[in-house]
């Protein structure tokens, strides 16, 4: 057997996914690991983990950042 080949999807770069609050520009993490975390300024909380992510405050009121 021939192992000598790449997996392509082990050598991308993993994208990372941050709420950021348009008030304050706080980002959070996507995975909270279950624990409500909220931004500086009080607007928005992020609760997430593998199965779920949970924004609470006003859909205007933050963004989903990539990076």
């Amino acid at each position: 057997m021939n192992f000598n080949y790449m997996n392509p999807v082990a050598n991308q770069n993993k994208i990372e996914t941050y709420i950021k609050c348009k008030k304050c520009g706080d980002e959070i993490y996507w995975n909270t690991h279950k624990k409500m975390m909220p931004c500086k300024c009080g607007a928005i909380e992020v609760d997430g983990c593998e199965d779920y992510v949970r924004v609470i405050g006003k859909k205007d009121g933050y963004e989903e950042i990539k990076k």
